[in-house]
Order: structure tokens, then C-alpha cells, then sequence
């Protein structure tokens, strides 16, 4: 929240934790059991792409790099939440936006565990994709999110119901039922 009186260092710390490393932490503890088929959604949110188009060239080159490691993601996002600490990250590249970072990182880490899934797993045909919901009055969205909590539903539920034989889309960012090209 814009208001939010908290240090930033302390709200990227919770936000990262929250958004980004828990996220990981679900993916990393149920891939392994996910059956033939499955379905993985991970809520992600457009303003991941508007923290990458801040990111210095450097950083939106290591973001976009398609040999990222889970591992090398999780070293960035950690610089992130230490150069905020260090009041060093606008010098260092990154942008104001622990939010958007934190969901630049959930699309980030969802391309990188559909490539593993496909490296390890590509005959149980799991897909595993990233959504935004879209701006939608929650609690947190507050208020004046244009959209109901049913719509926001629509693009997660479509990707979660997938017929069996899709293999599409699989590691992407979706909003509306779209793949974006970020």
C-alpha cells in the first residue's frame, strides 16, 4: 500500500518472503507429487513486467535470460531485498517496487520450473504457468479494483482445467486467458 508507513527494507523482506520464496517453497514441496496431467497456477500480476521494463538493461537481461537458474533467481531476488537494505538499489538498477519485484520473480520461477517439468517430467504433461488476476477488489486490490473476485477467478480456474492433452501454455504469463510476451 502507497500509505503503508513500514521502512521499505522491511516491506520488500515481507513481500519477498510472502510472495516470491513461499511460492517457491509450495512449488518446490508438491512438483514432485504432482500426478500425470496436473495443473500448476502460480498468481502472479502484471506489475512484474512493469518492475522488469524498471530494471536497469543489465538486470531485465539476467531476468530474461532463458538459462536462469532457480538458484540465480533466488540470488537476485535476496540482492534485491539486501541493495534496498544498503539503500544502494535504485544505483544498483532495481526499481521502487518490492511488489512488482516480488512478481516478477513468481513469473520468473514459474518459466523455470516448467523447464524442469519439461526436462524431468515431459511425458506426465504438468503444466505450469503464471496468471494475473487482474486488479480486483480484495482486500488487499481495495475498493476500486474494476474487477469482481468471480472474474479475477476466470483466468486461474481456465489454466487449472486445462484438458489433459494440452500442452499449452506452459511456462508463460497469462492475463485473460492471453499469453503476454513480456
Amino acid at each position: 500500500m502507497a500509505d503503508d508507513p513500514t521502512p521499505f527494507d522491511i516491506q520488500a523482506e515481507i513481500m519477498l518472503k510472502t510472495n516470491f520464496f513461499a511460492t517457491r517453497n509450495v512449488c518446490n514441496e508438491l512438483l514432485p507429487i504432482i500426478k500425470l496431467h496436473g495443473r500448476v497456477v502460480n498468481i502472479s500480476s502484471l506489475e512484474g513486467s512493469k518492475a522488469l521494463e524498471n530494471c536497469s538493461t543489465d538486470l531485465q537481461k539476467k531476468f530474461q535470460c532463458k538459462t536462469l537458474t532457480e538458484e540465480d533467481l533466488v540470488d537476485l531476488m535476496k540482492k534485491f531485498v539486501e541493495d534496498i537494505s544498503n539503500e544502494v538499489h535504485e544505483r544498483e538498477g532495481w526499481p521502487n517496487s518490492a511488489y512488482g519485484m516480488s512478481k516478477l520473480g513468481v513469473t520468473v520461477l514459474s518459466r523455470i520450473l516448467a523447464q524442469c517439468l519439461d526436462e524431468k517430467r515431459k511425458a506426465d504433461r504438468i503444466l505450469l504457468n503464471a496468471c494475473c488476476p487482474g486488479w480486483v477488489k480484495t482486500d488487499m486490490g481495495g475498493p476500486y479494483g474494476p474487477r469482481t473476485v468471480e472474474e479475477g477467478a476466470k483466468t486461474p480456474v481456465y489454466l487449472a482445467l486445462l484438458p489433459p492433452d494440452a500442452t499449452e501454455p506452459h511456462g508463460q504469463l497469462v492475463h485473460d486467458k492471453v499469453v503476454l510476451n513480456w
